[in-house]
């Protein structure tokens, strides 16, 4: 079975299924060979970090605000989110909605340093319709073992060469409804120095 947006590639949800399976069990060996295939260096993956652990500001910051926010049953709630309180990292921030329980997301917000690295707006994208799409069943997977595991995450990988920037932090923020189901996910990514 395939994952597709109207404007995407069709995505194999059986690699996504895989890869996130193996993230909840803390095996990365799929990914790392995933990003082998890709010409690139096995990303680095961080299950639950704590604000020392992150090098980036920004990511600290919404870590912070993130921390701070009223819960829900378990994870903090989406309807509390508010963009002044985080104005430090709005540029690096997307909010995803969760769709499909967890097959696919939509970019709600898609920060304005994002996309100035990345080359393009994807706010009212689907994950699987953004032009990158070597990076999606990466992107899928991590989101979707955010939601089964209602933890957040840290990664850093190193994306193709035909990404302008060398590398991309990315910090997975789950966010609930109040009734205990994830239904945003509140996302920091921190864009790392352009390639010559």
């Amino acid at each position: 079975m395939e994952i597709t947006g109207s404007k995407g590639p069709l995505v194999d949800k059986e690699l996504v299924t895989k890869l996130s399976e193996d993230m909840i069990a803390e095996d990365f060996a799929s990914t790392a060979d995933y990003f082998e295939a890709l010409g690139v260096g096995p990303p680095i993956i961080n299950w639950s970090p704590q604000l020392d652990q992150l090098e980036e500001p920004a990511l600290r910051t919404l870590l912070s605000y993130w921390n701070e926010l009223p819960k829900g049953v378990r994870l903090p709630l989406s309807q509390k989110i508010d963009p002044l309180n985080m104005r430090a990292a709005l540029g690096y921030v997307m909010l995803l909605e969760v769709l499909d329980d967890g097959m696919d997301y939509r970019y709600r917000l898609y920060g304005s340093i994002i996309a100035g690295h990345a080359g393009f707006d994807a706010t009212g994208l689907l994950v699987s319709e953004i032009p990158i799409s070597q990076m999606v069943p990466f992107f899928l997977a991590c989101y979707q073992a955010c939601l089964m595991r209602k933890e957040h995450l840290f990664t850093r990988h190193v994306p193709p060469m035909e990404v302008r920037v060398r590398s991309w932090d990315r910090l997975i923020l789950p966010l609930e409804n109040g009734d205990g189901a994830i239904d945003r996910l509140l996302v920091g990514n921190i864009p790392g120095s352009w390639r010559p």
